[in-house]
C-alpha cells in the first residue's frame, strides 16, 4: 500500500481527532504462515492538547492466553501530516504520516510475551478510517527485516 492511494478518501483521518476519548478494539495475530496465533481486545484512552499539539495515548491490550501489554504514548504532530511518538519499549520514535482515510506508523518495539520474555519487532502500521467512529488497522511485524506475523484490529469510539 502507498499513502496516496487513499490521499483523495473520505473521511479524512486525523489522528488526534479519532484517538481523543475512549476507544475499544479487538483484533487477531496470523503467524507468517497463515497460521491463526491469538486474538485480543483493546482499550484506550487518549487526550490531545491543542497549544502543546500532543496526543497522549493509553492503550491496553488484552490477550487470550492471559497475558498483557500496555503502551503510553507521547505523540507529537509535527505538521498537519506528520507525527513523531515515543513510547517505553520502543527503539527511538515512532514516525507517522497521514493522507485522506489513512495513517501509516512505523517504529520498533520490544513486545512482552506470556512468559515475560520481550522480542523487539518492526512494525509497521495502516490506519483506515471508515466513519467518525470505526477504525481499521493492519500491521505487519518483522525481524530481521522479515515479515513473521500480522494483526488485523478494528477501533471503535465510544460515546
Amino acid at each position: 500500500m502507498k499513502l496516496d492511494d487513499f490521499a483523495q478518501r473520505q473521511p479524512a483521518f486525523i489522528l488526534e481527532e479519532f484517538f481523543t476519548g475512549p476507544i475499544r478494539g479487538w483484533g487477531v495475530t496470523i503467524g507468517r504462515l497463515g497460521g491463526f496465533q491469538n486474538r485480543f481486545t483493546i482499550d484506550a484512552r487518549g487526550a490531545f492538547d491543542a497549544e502543546a499539539n500532543v496526543l497522549t495515548l493509553k492503550e491496553d491490550y488484552f490477550f487470550d492466553d492471559g497475558h498483557s501489554d500496555s503502551l503510553s504514548w507521547t505523540i507529537h504532530k509535527r505538521s498537519e501530516t506528520r507525527y513523531e511518538g515515543r513510547e517505553a519499549l520502543i527503539d527511538g520514535a515512532a514516525d507517522g504520516e497521514q493522507a485522506g482515510s489513512a495513517f501509516r506508523w512505523t517504529y520498533a518495539r520490544d513486545v512482552p510475551a506470556a512468559d515475560g520474555s520481550k522480542t523487539r519487532f518492526g512494525f509497521e502500521d495502516w490506519f483506515i478510517l471508515h466513519d467518525e467512529s470505526h477504525l481499521s488497522v493492519h500491521a505487519s511485524l518483522t525481524k530481521l527485516g522479515i515479515e513473521v506475523a500480522t494483526i488485523e484490529a478494528f477501533y471503535e469510539r465510544l460515546k
